[in-house]
């Protein structure tokens, strides 16, 4: 016979609330840990009401005393979850009530990072009013302004660049934030980067610079004219 525990983490990842709130009330442990099949056995029903986006069930569990930093085996957190899943709002929640922002995925991303990659301004915003370190780099050498850059999120762009990110970075590849908005062929954020001091003369590994890139891009002639407006020649 399934656990009341076992039973929970099924209605959980179902997303029927009633359900939960009711295993809840008859005893089930909000911290327990377990999974339909064998992969995500380590995750806390906190990690899968986060991973599904299930609002309700999240505070559910937090009223009931789940540990908002508990931990799995490969070492994510609810929020680690919700930021990948871009549940905004649960990232919220799960800040709320004393998430930590420090941890870091495999590929040494942190929190903000994904939320610059996702493109939530005011999440970033809050974060680095919390104290994330706004120039922290991934194992590639990715910084959030960077990925927000790479992502087309012009109003995260100015946002970290108003929080103080660096805007002349590069990363293992030599890749500056200008280049990769150029190759994007993104002229709002390109407008962004060089009216906050861009430099475009930087060349990635492959000899490759801002203005090369954006002859390549699909707005090859605008982007090839702010640049060169803003001093770039070949």
């Amino acid at each position: 016979m399934p656990s009341l525990n076992e039973d929970m983490i099924r209605m959980i990842i179902k997303g029927d609330t009633t359900a939960v709130e009711n295993l809840l009330a008859q005893g089930a442990d909000a911290n327990t840990t377990g999974g339909v099949t064998a992969v995500g056995a380590s995750n806390t029903a906190l990690m899968w009401a986060a991973t599904e986006g299930y609002l309700e069930i999240v505070e559910l569990l937090l009223a009931h005393g789940a540990d908002v930093n508990a931990k799995n085996a490969s070492g994510y957190t609810a929020l680690m979850f919700a930021a990948e899943g871009d549940r905004r709002h649960i990232i919220s929640l799960l800040l709320d009530h004393g998430a930590d922002i420090s941890d870091r995925n495999h590929y040494g991303e942190t929190i903000l990072m994904t939320i610059a990659r996702r493109g939530q301004t005011d999440i970033v915003q809050r974060l680095v009013k919390m104290g994330a370190q706004v120039d922290a780099t991934n194992k590639i050498g990715d910084t959030a302004l960077y990925l927000a850059a790479d992502n087309g999120h012009t109003y995260t762009v100015k946002a970290l660049i108003e929080l103080e990110a660096e805007v002349n970075t590069a990363n293992l590849g030599g890749w500056t934030p200008l280049m990769m908005a150029a190759a994007r062929g993104d002229l709002e954020t390109m407008t962004v980067l060089l009216a906050q001091g861009a430099d475009y003369r930087p060349k990635n590994r492959w000899g490759a610079t801002a203005l090369s890139e954006a002859r390549n891009s699909f707005r090859s002639r605008q982007a090839v004219d702010l640049l060169i407006q803003a001093g770039a020649t070949e």
